[in-house]
Parts: C-alpha cells; structure tokens; sequence
C-alpha cells in the first residue's frame, strides 16, 4: 500500500511538473510577440503608442529579454514562490484575488459536493436496488434530463421565473452590501440559493444515474446470487456486497469532483453573477489578464491531479485486490 501511494505520489508531482510548464511554454510559442499575449492585444498597442516604457518593464518583470532558459528558471522561480505578478484587471497582486475568490466558489461548492454526493449515492442505489420500480420510473426520467440539459439553460430559466417573474431571489450579486452580522449572512445565502440549488440538482443527477447504473449491474452478478443462496437477507446482500463492490467506481467520480471544487461551475457562476473562481477565470480570458488566468488554470489543473491521487489511495483502500497489487482499477 505504501509503495503504491509513493508510485502515485511521484506521478502526480510530475504530472503538476508537466502542467506548469505547459502553462509556461503556451505563451513563448504562441504566433507573435509573447509580450501581447500576456497583456492583450488592446494593451498592447495602447501601452506601445503612450507608454513604451511600460511594456519595457513588464518585459524585464517577465523577463522576455532574457534566453528562454532563463525564463524558464525565472518563471519555476516564481511559481514555486507563489509570486505571480500583479494583476492587469485591478492592479492588485493576483494571488490575492484568486484567494478572494476562492473562499466564494467554496461557499457554492462544498454544499454541492456534499449534498449532491450523498443524494446521489442514496436516491442511486434505492433506485437501481428497486429496477423497474414506482421510484425508479419517477425519478430516473426527471434527473436525466437535468443531466442532459445545459446548465446555462436551466440557469436562464430558473432566473426568469424565480428572480424575474416571481421575485423571490435577487437577479444576481452576492451580497446588497452595507450589511453585517447574521443579516449578512442571511443575505449572502439569500443570493447564493438560486446558484447552489441549481448546482446541487446537476450533481445529485450525475451522482444518481452512476451508482443507478452501478448497482443495476452488480445485483445481477452471480456472486449475489451466491450470497443470496448463503440465506442472507435483502439488507445485508446490500450493503455487505452490491454497494461495496458499487462505491469503487463512485468514490473515483467523487474524487475527481472534489478536484474540480476550486474550478467551480463556470457557467453558473457568470449567469448568476457570483464572484467566484470560475467567473474570474471567464473575466480573466476575456480581458487578456494573463497572470490571473495562468494561476486559475494551474490550481485546477493541480486540485484535479490531486483529486485522481485522491481516488487511487481511497480506492486501494477500500479493495483489498488492489491493495495487494492483484487487481488494477
């Protein structure tokens, strides 16, 4: 066990290792001069008619005039700091304002996970138990098409008629400001409610229809008719065989939305307009804020290699087959 946590450890390092060079070597080798990569194309030509000077200095900050070699060094220098410059959107250095909005997208993702995780695994398996059942034929339909569904669409729809039409939520924001105590953080949850119960149904749907699947197809191995003819009990062929042997594949999936806690929903977060890292990472492309996009990719990139790590430690954990090197998940 241990040996494979070292194995895994050393990938996941290497992996990360890959990522931040890549993230490094996107822009050297892009088409054009990288200095109008990194400020955008609109910067750029602004700051070359008025200020020449400016682009001088942001080019020895990146040190552009220096061997690639060089850079590079600088560049892992800087990374492994955690000094990743200032941020062209506020002038405010970019680390602070990814930790900002981070601490917002958790406040949306953590209840996601959590919730989502657990109705998903419950509703999931009373459902595939039950094949062909009155919940089944209920539910499954329902949690399909949220599954299928665009999120951007059903976040449209839940704004028009609950912020718009009903005007039971506000349009978006998540605070009014100029409040504080347990009225703000009555109004912070008054805000995020839309957002979070949308989020929350798109994951429970997911969660459900895996381990649905997952317990469907294991109640019809022979193994399980072997414990059954051992005269155990519906409940402990349950829960000792079918949703033991049901959680590997679901505590992967798990794992790599644990990884994804800090990506944070995109789509969601731009339509609602919550502050949070997905939203940046949008604003961040959009304005060519370069530094505030290269550290969002490079944290995602990271919690999900984290998150696979996650995964394969807890899964040779619970199946003794892998622990013992004698079956690879």
């Amino acid at each position: 066990m241990l040996k494979r946590i070292i194995k895994k450890s050393v990938i996941a390092i290497l992996t990360i290792y890959a990522i931040i060079t890549i993230s490094f070597l996107m822009v050297r080798f892009m088409p054009g001069d990288p200095l109008m990569h990194l400020v955008g194309q609109d910067r750029y030509y602004e700051l070359l008619q008025d200020s020449p000077a400016e682009l001088e200095r942001i080019a020895q900050r990146y040190g552009l005039n220096d061997t690639l070699w060089d850079q590079y060094i600088h560049y892992m220098q800087s990374t492994v700091t955690l000094d990743f410059g200032i941020a062209y959107s506020n002038n405010q250095p970019v680390l602070d304002n990814v930790l900002y909005r981070a601490g917002w997208t958790l406040l949306l993702s953590v209840p996601t996970f959590i919730i989502g995780g657990l109705l998903g695994a419950v509703l999931g398996t009373i459902a595939g138990w039950k094949l062909g059942g009155t919940f089944d034929k209920v539910l499954t339909p329902v949690l399909l098409f949220l599954n299928t569904v665009p999120a951007n669409c059903i976040g449209i729809l839940f704004l028009v008629v609950f912020a718009f039409k009903l005007g039971w939520f506000p349009v978006n924001g998540m605070t009014s400001g100029g409040l504080s105590g347990l009225s703000k953080t009555a109004d912070i949850l008054w805000h995020g409610a839309l957002p979070l119960t949308l989020l929350i149904l798109f994951r429970t749907a997911g969660n459900f229809l895996l381990m649905k699947s997952n317990v469907s197809q294991i109640r019809d191995e022979e193994f399980i008719t072997t414990a059954y003819s051992k005269g155990l009990s519906d409940n402990k062929v349950l829960f000792r065989h079918v949703v033991k042997n049901a959680t590997l594949p679901f505590v992967t999936s798990l794992c790599m939305q644990l990884g994804g806690l800090l990506s944070g929903s995109m789509l969601i977060e731009v339509i609602f307009g919550w502050k949070g890292m997905g939203e940046l990472f949008y604003s961040a492309v959009n304005t060519r804020d370069f530094p505030t996009a290269q550290l969002c990719f490079i944290i995602s990139a990271v919690c999900i290699v984290a998150g696979n790590l996650l995964s394969d430690i807890l899964i040779a954990a619970i199946d003794p087959r892998i622990k013992e090197g004698k079956f690879e998940y």
